[in-house]
C-alpha cells in the first residue's frame, strides 16, 4: 500500500510552528491572521488574570469564612478584594493573622482607606 506522505510532514505541526515563530511565523506576518492571533492572545491572558483573581478571592473568601466562624457577605468578600486591590496584599495578610475573630469582623465592616 502506497503512503500518502511518504516525507512525513505534520499539518498540525506545521501550522504551530507558523503561528509560534514570532521571527518567521507565516501566520502572524499575515495582516488579518496575525491580528487575531494577537488579539485571541490577549484574551487568553486577560481570561487567565481574571481566573486567578476569582481562585484567590475565593481562597481568602474561605480563610477570612474559618477565622470568623461564619459565611462572608458579599460585602464582607467585596470588602477583602477591594482592600487587597487598593491597599496591597500585606494589608488583607496581616488582619488575617493578627485580627482576632470580632477585630476582623469590625476590619471587615469599616470603609476601605488608601494606605
Amino acid at each position: 500500500m502506497a503512503t500518502i506522505d511518504p516525507w512525513g510532514h505534520n499539518l498540525l505541526k506545521e501550522l504551530i510552528i507558523m503561528v509560534e515563530d514570532k521571527e518567521e511565523g507565516l501566520l502572524r506576518r499575515t495582516p488579518i491572521i496575525g491580528e487575531m492571533i494577537i488579539e485571541a492572545e490577549q484574551r487568553g491572558e486577560q481570561r487567565g488574570e481574571e481566573r486567578g483573581q476569582k481562585a484567590i478571592a475565593e481562597l481568602l473568601g474561605r480563610l477570612f469564612a474559618r477565622r470568623i466562624g461564619r459565611r462572608l457577605t458579599a460585602e464582607e468578600e467585596r470588602s477583602i478584594v477591594e482592600r487587597a486591590r487598593v491597599n496591597g496584599p500585606d494589608e488583607v495578610e496581616g488582619a488575617l493573622l493578627d485580627l482576632e475573630r470580632e477585630a476582623l469582623i469590625r476590619w471587615l465592616a469599616e470603609p476601605v482607606r488608601n494606605a
